[in-house]
């Protein structure tokens, strides 16, 4: 049983409705990285639901959207790397299911700044699981210059 937490000034709180499995989920259980992860631990970096609370300083989504619960939960966005939107490589960067608690659970923490508004017409049960492979996808195209019309090949996408 796991108290549902209440959301710091910027935090909002997920309902969790479906939350994808990654293979990443299997290397915190077994703590194969160099950095431990949270213990005790809730897994999960894909999850999908309906914001259902917010702190005061919150001001990109509101209670009642749609939301994602991805790998970078939250980052310190001062440094060099969230300041050119790399993020994953912020030292303070907070993992969801790894050094903060995940998606496998009813109610999750995202914080604010992190929280991505999801449209109301996608299925949260097909966008779930896409929500650590298909953002590493998305990265890599968005950083790889490529424009419509051009052919790309990804290889390993999925990450396990």
């Amino acid at each position: 049983e796991i108290d549902v937490p209440v959301p710091a000034a910027d935090e909002v709180l997920v309902n969790v409705k479906y939350s994808g499995v990654c293979h990443t989920d299997l290397h915190a259980v077994n703590g194969d990285w160099p950095v431990p992860p949270k213990l005790p631990l809730v897994g999960g970096h894909e999850g999908a639901g309906v914001v259902v609370a917010k702190g005061d300083l919150v001001t990109n989504i509101e209670i009642g959207d749609h939301s994602g619960v991805k790998w970078i939960n939250g980052s310190c966005l001062q440094c060099d790397f969230c300041q050119q939107s790399d993020e994953p490589l912020c030292a303070k960067a907070l993992l969801s299911g790894y050094t903060v608690d995940g998606s496998f659970q009813q109610y999750c923490i995202v914080k604010g700044a992190h929280a991505q508004k999801i449209p109301k017409d996608i299925p949260l049960d097909a966008l779930a699981p896409i929500l650590c492979a298909g953002i590493t996808v998305y990265k890599g195209l968005k950083e790889s210059g490529v424009r419509p019309g051009q052919t790309v090949a990804i290889v390993g996408a999925g990450g396990g």
